[in-house]
């Protein structure tokens, strides 16, 4: 389930009934675009990962953690209890596991009740954008340049994915 849905946006921008259908188009072809350029998807997700402990720590490949639901520590096939969950940091209170792989299972994205309400701001701009550009080539005119104003690309970028 999307955690900005379609039916929120139809209420805050008190949407036409007889446009809806281009205006869902409209909406689906902004979530896509934010989550293309994000580099992960905004809905909450199962991920499994194997990582290294150095330094009684491993991090998560995903931000956005919803749900830690299983560590296993990959040497001993036992359940790894006792840890700090801080954004994609796992703080491990015990370095018997130092040097171990674990395996990470657990959940990420966005919830519809802790979806940022700037990046909410963002795409409904993005989305208005979009239906002007669409406006616009409906009426053939001739100013079809469409560029991402720099407060909605600034808001992207906070949460953009940071590939080091």
């Amino acid at each position: 389930m999307n955690p900005f849905p379609f039916e929120e946006l139809q209420k805050i921008l008190e949407l036409k009934d007889t446009e809806l259908e281009i205006d869902e188009l409209l909406y689906k072809s902004t979530i896509s675009y934010i989550e293309k350029t994000l580099g992960y998807p905004l809905e909450d997700h199962n991920y499994n990962e194997l990582q290294t402990v150095r330094d009684c720590k491993v991090y998560t490949n995903q931000d956005n953690i919803t749900e830690m639901v299983n560590i296993t520590d990959m040497n001993t096939k036992e359940k790894v209890p006792n840890c700090i969950i801080d954004g994609r940091t796992i703080f491990l209170l015990s370095t018997e596991y130092e040097g171990h792989v674990l395996f990470l299972n657990y959940n990420a994205g966005f919830l519809q009740e802790n979806f940022p309400a700037d990046l909410k701001e963002a795409i409904i701009k993005l989305f208005l954008l979009k239906k002007k550009e669409f406006i616009k080539q409906q009426n053939h005119e001739e100013d079809c340049t469409f560029e991402i104003p720099q407060d909605i690309q600034n808001i992207i970028n906070i949460y953009r994915r940071k590939n080091w």
